[in-house]
């Protein structure tokens, strides 16, 4: 077989694909770190009555409450459980965003079908790693999804698709603000300076359904202060856990493993699309999860793993292959 991913193959992929995400699922649902499901489904149940146990932001990401609440309905046709429709829509979910992931890291130019492949399972074991303190977090695969298919419309100039993308993905979770910002950078170029109108009005237009998307839904469920665990509020009541608290450190690094520093070293060495979306999303994302969320949950880092630190990995990795070889090389 000299070519994986050939139209004939398709299937073979998606199988692998799939063999990866049951392993994904087998980790979220076992692993003793990790929310116990019958927890999972009396938050879930919670979120549909109103009642969330952490208000603010949990109540507010309706998205896939329902899409997930609706899935099980069907499945309870045919005699599944809730615990168990959730853990089959997690592994069609976990297919679906590998096959996205595949789509975008392609379209980036990462043209070597086994390094993509090694790179899918880079991808897995950081979300089978990620399981700290985590349930099986529908809205946060949701939100790599989307991150991902955004990255493989803009690499494809389908630019107006940003926007329903948008109008979703803000349902979903508000870490979805950086979609729109994604497809401003794209049209901006630094030297000379200049910008691509196009860019500028759909990004605009994209930003703006985030904001109604983002203000409705806290007006229909109602606003309430976030507040964290132990009842943390501020920035520096974040900051303080994060920074002290020694299990985030191997969380992280047993999740992101060495790919954050690098690509960071490295980062002049790829695609100009993959520096600007670096430095869009990646310092803004760490500093906004340390300074107002719990960073030893460690999925909440999947989304720059995925869209920038694997493929920015893979293609330094092709990028080297492509150099000659020294002639020196004893034999």
């Amino acid at each position: 077989m000299n070519q994986l991913f050939t139209r004939s193959n398709q299937w073979l992929v998606v199988g692998l694909y799939a063999l990866l995400s049951m392993y994904v699922v087998y980790k979220q649902a076992t692993d003793t770190h990790a929310i116990s499901l019958e927890e999972q489904l009396a938050r879930h149940e919670r979120l549909l009555t109103g009642t969330s146990e952490f208000y603010n932001p949990w109540q507010y990401r309706i998205l896939s409450v329902y899409v997930v609440e609706g899935f099980a309905h069907l499945a309870a046709q045919v005699g599944v459980s809730t615990i168990q429709a959730f853990l089959l829509f997690r592994f069609l979910q976990t297919v679906l965003l590998f096959w996205i992931a595949h789509l975008y890291w392609r379209a980036l130019g990462i043209g070597n079908p086994w390094l993509n492949l090694c790179g899918m399972v880079l991808l897995c074991f950081s979300m089978a790693h990620s399981v700290f303190q985590s349930d099986l977090s529908f809205n946060t695969y949701f939100d790599i999804l989307f991150y991902l298919l955004a990255g493989w419309l803009l690499l494809g100039n389908k630019l107006a698709w940003i926007i329903p993308l948008t109008a979703v993905a803000v349902l979903n979770r508000e870490t979805s603000l950086l979609i729109p910002a994604m497809l401003l950078v794209t049209g901006v170029e630094l030297k000379p300076f200049s910008w691509n109108k196009q860019h500028v009005w759909f990004s605009a237009l994209a930003g703006l359904v985030f904001i109604a998307g983002f203000v409705a839904v806290r007006w229909y469920y109602g606003y309430q202060p976030a507040e964290g665990i132990n009842g943390m509020r501020s920035v520096r009541d974040y900051l303080s856990f994060n920074l002290r608290f020694f299990t985030t450190y191997p969380e992280l690094l047993g999740t992101l493993a060495v790919l954050p520093i690098v690509v960071l070293l490295f980062v002049k060495r790829l695609p100009l699309i993959l520096q600007k979306w670096f430095w869009l999303i990646c310092p803004v994302w760490f500093a906004v999860h340390f300074a107002y969320s719990t960073a030893v949950e460690s999925r909440l880092f999947l989304v720059p793993q995925a869209l920038i630190f694997i493929p920015a990995f893979l293609f330094l990795v092709e990028a080297w292959y492509k150099v000659p070889a020294p002639t020196d090389i004893p034999k």
